[in-house]
């Protein structure tokens, strides 16, 4: 059984977390509109997800790390959606976030697109982003065996109905992508307290910088340079789904990934966000929940933050 470290979120009111984004939002896009209204249902258009709500004690599980990735991937870490749910205390939960896909299911590493209802009325809408060793192109497939390797970072809940952040924001005009913008407004407003989002948010026009893991690396991966060097990188079309969640510090030193967003479409492409690459055609929409308690599963013994982001 994986160790867990159970760490309590600051929990502002939707209201002043609406504030906030707004202020952080509206200093990087032309056009900036942040509410609290009630969640859609993200089973429709344009979400697709794999089920309705972000509501029911929401959670966020921060499972392994980019040191079971690098210098060398540790093949041994292998995790799945029902034991996180459990350890997080949220059995049978709606999970969605970003991770490594199963590579002993999908053959190779991959990115991982977390997109499933667990327990009665199973729907796992999970997608995998793999390159082809033989051309270097990426291949966007289902991956529905519930598993995923190394790390993953996740937001769960009841998915109920309910009160969530609504986020529009279109016309690029300041320097820090759609969630660096989102992160460093919790952050210069709260401080060392700790502040947890998770859901989706879709790039609805434009084209965004996306990565995509190829096979893992047989040589030491050390500094960003190399983790760069490792990484295939693409641009890619909207209308783009993102999945994941981010915290804005990490008072208890317990090597938290406080960002990360994985992509799926229904065109073939997906992967790892980055930014934006055309700024003037960037129109975002996201829905968004305030997490109560985040899990830290399986947390490595030694962390060396190559990858922030």
């Amino acid at each position: 059984m994986a160790s867990v470290r159970k760490m309590q979120l600051h929990v502002p009111s939707l209201e002043e977390v609406a504030t906030v984004l707004q202020k952080g939002v509206a200093a990087n896009f032309g056009t900036a509109e942040v509410n609290v209204t009630d969640c859609p249902d993200l089973t429709k258009a344009p979400f697709f997800l794999a089920d309705k709500g972000l509501c029911g004690n929401p959670r966020i599980a921060d499972v392994g790390g980019v040191d079971y990735l690098m210098p060398l991937p540790n093949k041994d870490k292998k995790y799945d959606f029902s034991n996180v749910s459990d350890l997080s205390e949220i059995p049978d939960s709606f999970i969605v976030g970003a991770g490594a896909g199963p590579w002993h299911n999908v053959g190779v590493n991959s990115e991982m697109i977390c997109n499933a209802k667990l327990g009665a009325n199973a729907t796992n809408l999970t997608k995998i982003v793999k390159i082809d060793e033989k051309d270097g192109s990426y291949v966007q497939q289902d991956e529905k065996s519930g598993e995923f390797c190394v790390l993953g970072n996740f937001f769960m809940s009841e998915a109920k109905p309910g009160k969530v952040l609504e986020i529009k924001a279109e016309n690029r005009t300041g320097s820090l992508d759609f969630v660096e913008c989102l992160h460093k407004a919790l952050r210069d407003h709260y401080g060392v307290k700790a502040v947890g989002l998770g859901g989706t948010f879709i790039l609805k026009s434009g084209k965004a910088n996306i990565h995509v893991m190829p096979e893992f690396c047989t040589k030491p991966i050390r500094t960003a340079e190399e983790t760069n060097n490792w990484l295939k990188f693409f641009e890619m079309d909207a209308p783009l789904v993102h999945l994941g969640e981010l915290v804005s510090a990490d008072p208890e030193k317990l090597s938290l990934r406080q960002q990360h967003f994985h992509c799926f479409s229904n065109h073939g492409q997906g992967g790892h966000y980055h930014y934006d690459t055309t700024p003037q055609e960037a129109v975002y929409l996201a829905y968004l929940n305030v997490a109560d308690i985040l899990y830290r599963v399986d947390l490595p013994d030694t962390c060396h933050d190559v990858l922030n982001k």
